[in-house]
């Protein structure tokens, strides 16, 4: 595995969830950056948890800010700022954990993802539910997130690899483009989401051929990734396997010369 230290992370801390966190995503050094700059400003009183409430409450804001949308188009304000703290909280908790050496590694690996899970899937649905977008394409998208996500854990289980990226798509980026895209759609107007392709929604159609190719590459990996897997075992169990090892005899007698036995 080539892992570079440009976006690897590794941890040596005994009991941790996962030995090398991966992220390779394009605003990945610039995001380390700053995380390093604001976690030595944090007031003493903040702990990760905090943090990751804060990112929840990020999300209900973004969610709830998507759809009173339906009276105002100034509610993409609340839409950015949730966003804004959703990626505060969910950046900082873990960094901050890490910095002050306070790590817990399998309660914070947990309630870390599982509000991760909780915050996009609130975010996406949300979304759905906007002017901007629509429900089959946004379930279409959740349905993606939550595919990765397993896939995600699934590694850590195996490799002990935590990847925080694919295709230099990580969770920021991610919140920028659904930012972006609330933001065009509400310029252009709504023939975003309601322009047709014959009968069918053509937002639906543009996302659903996007969703189909990434399930397609989705295998793909799979694929690749059991292959390489049987491989690596293979070879450990075959590095492992016991040497042929010569037969000792159970007693050792020693070889007695009878004539010489005679002659004296």
């Amino acid at each position: 595995m080539d892992v570079t230290a440009a976006h690897c992370d590794t941890l040596f801390q005994e009991g941790a969830v996962a030995n090398v966190r991966i992220n390779d995503s394009l605003l990945a050094r610039a995001e380390r950056a700053a995380l390093a700059a604001l976690v030595r400003r944090l007031p003493g009183w903040t702990t990760p948890d905090h943090l990751t409430a804060l990112g929840l409450v990020g999300a209900v804001l973004t969610s709830a800010g998507f759809i009173a949308c339906w009276w105002t188009k100034w509610f993409l304000v609340a839409v950015v700022a949730g966003l804004a703290l959703n990626w505060f909280g969910d950046s900082l908790d873990g960094t901050l954990a890490r910095y002050r050496q306070i790590e817990r590694h399998h309660y914070g690996y947990f309630i870390d993802h599982s509000a991760d899970l909780i915050a996009q899937t609130l975010i996406v649905v949300g979304l759905g539910f906007s002017p901007f977008f629509t429900i089959p394409s946004a379930l279409l998208v959740l349905s993606l997130y939550l595919l990765m996500s397993s896939y995600t854990y699934l590694r850590v289980v195996t490799e002990s690899v935590h990847r925080l990226s694919y295709g230099g798509m990580g969770a920021t980026e991610f919140r920028i483009l659904v930012a972006a895209w609330a933001l065009i759609a509400a310029w252009v107007g709504p023939v975003v989401s309601t322009g047709r392709i014959y009968s069918f929604v053509g937002l639906d159609v543009v996302i659903g051929f996007l969703s189909a190719c990434t399930f397609c590459g989705f295998v793909w990996i799979v694929r690749s990734d059991l292959n390489r897997l049987q491989k690596e075992e293979r070879a450990a169990q075959k590095a492992s396997s016991p040497a042929a090892v010569r037969q000792e005899p159970l007693f050792d007698i020693p070889e007695v010369d009878l004539a010489e036995q005679t002659a004296q």
